[in-house]
């Protein structure tokens, strides 16, 4: 199967993980990094999830699944051992057009979750369709010592770079010929090393201080 790779704006949305063990609470956890609001529903939940809930961070309906828990969900994480469970959500999402994720279920899924790398707006996102779980965190891994926390900071001085040659005005070829430079230049190298002085010294030379 083709996927169709795509970043989600899921600020504000709720989103629903069905499950409460420790899979499900993982699964919590990434969606509020995104800023979603997630509701989890089962019967109990395990310390993860627990933890998440005592901290106010999820809502969380003490029940087994119904359908009406999906209600006003813009996205759906079935991440339970009950495969009969699994497979009422999916056709329940179905009904109201709502992507549905079963994890390790593939055959019950419109979506599958890469494995990510966060460097603030950095996103690395790898996949290998289903084919290996175990390659893409083995390549995930490799990534990780590539990109350093470092490019956290790098990028939030190019946003602020953009936002300065955008307000200083000039033409519109003018703006583009500095994007270039900057995108041509020595930039990514020098945040590589974690040179961020040099990074800050050489945007000051092309976009202004």
């Amino acid at each position: 199967m083709s996927y169709y790779p795509l970043l989600l704006d899921l600020a504000g949305k709720t989103c629903v993980v069905i499950g409460g063990g420790n899979v499900a609470g993982r699964k919590a956890q990434s969606l509020l990094e995104a800023g979603a609001r997630v509701v989890m529903v089962a019967p109990e939940l395990a310390e993860t999830a627990r933890e998440l809930y005592e901290a106010g961070q999820v809502e969380w309906r003490a029940e087994p699944y119904r359908a009406g828990h999906l209600e006003g969900a813009a996205l759906v994480i079935a991440a339970t051992d009950n495969q009969e469970v699994n497979r009422r959500a999916r056709a329940d999402a179905r009904t109201l057009g709502v992507f549905i994720n079963a994890v390790d279920q593939p055959e019950l899924c419109d979506f599958i979750v890469p494995s990510v790398l966060r460097r603030g707006d950095l996103n690395i996102a790898i996949s290998t369709s289903g084919a290996s779980t175990a390659v893409a965190k083995r390549l995930r891994e490799g990534f990780d010592k590539e990109f350093g926390p470092q490019w956290a900071e790098f990028l939030t001085m190019m946003k602020e770079a953009r936002e300065r040659a955008l307000a200083g005005g000039g033409g519109q070829k003018e703006r583009e010929e500095r994007f270039n430079r900057l995108a041509d230049g020595p930039l990514l190298e020098m945040a590589r090393r974690g040179d961020l002085a040099g990074v800050k010294r050489l945007i000051g030379e092309i976009i202004g201080t």
